[in-house]
């Protein structure tokens, strides 16, 4: 269970855009743990620019705007952008490392065991099974094809936007972040692979805030609709 009231806080936030047009003015919002929400407003409104200031990669603005401590962010940005010097797949577990440095370092105290290291070894093995991590090349497997992500070998530089925003998406629903943003997460996929990224929406536990225009898509997710209207959410 969370152990904030809130995951992520906006106080005052202002932007403009250079040449002096507002894009929004001083919001105030604060997003419960576990909520769903659609941005939407007319193109131009400042959605993407409103997703890139929460995750941290637009910081060209007034007021302030923090995460929960603890709490992580993830974003996919409408064009994710990859390693070019790691495979699809080193790509794709770039989303675990951090889960698959624990295993790492418990199969490490497992080949040289010692009375010294049991503690460790202990707490590891409790943080593995609380987060189910012994499978976690299969969860790696099963996510990739269900997002039909290019081969593990393919060549990062020749891949196609559509396949990029697959991979980076991959990743990112694997790193299971506490709050998802994402815009326009349905471009370049196709139907099969909609209707399971819409079904694991669905069961996501941690806050998300989805900048799209499927509406079905939208309203089979989220629960809350956030309208930018003239600089204002």
């Amino acid at each position: 269970m969370a152990a904030y009231q809130y995951v992520y806080h906006m106080d005052g936030v202002s932007k403009t855009y250079p040449g002096g047009k507002k894009v929004f003015e001083n919001i105030h919002l604060s997003f419960l743990p576990g909520v769903k929400i659609g941005v939407v407003g007319v193109n131009g409104a400042g959605k993407s620019t409103l997703l890139k200031v929460m995750a941290g990669w637009d910081k060209d603005f007034t007021g302030e705007a923090w995460a929960a401590e603890g709490a992580k962010v993830g974003y996919l940005p409408q064009e994710p952008e990859l390693d070019e010097s790691l495979s699809v797949r080193d790509n794709v577990m770039l989303g675990v490392k951090a889960k698959k440095d624990i295993l790492d370092r418990y199969n490490e105290l497992a080949m040289n065991y010692s009375d010294e290291t049991a503690d460790e070894m202990a707490t590891l093995q409790d943080t593995i099974d609380a987060q189910n991590l012994w499978d976690l090349d299969a969860q790696v497997d099963v996510s990739m094809e269900a997002l039909r992500c290019p081969p593990d070998d393919a060549n990062v530089a020749d891949l196609s936007g559509g396949e990029k925003r697959r991979v980076a998406l991959c990743a990112l629903l694997l790193e299971n972040p506490d709050m998802l943003l994402l815009d326009e997460p349905t471009n370049h996929l196709d139907a099969e692979t909609i209707a399971w990224l819409q079904q694991h929406l669905i069961d996501y536990k941690g806050t998300i805030l989805i900048v799209t225009h499927d509406r079905y898509f939208l309203d089979d997710i989220t629960g809350w609709i956030l309208e930018l209207d003239r600089g204002r959410g």
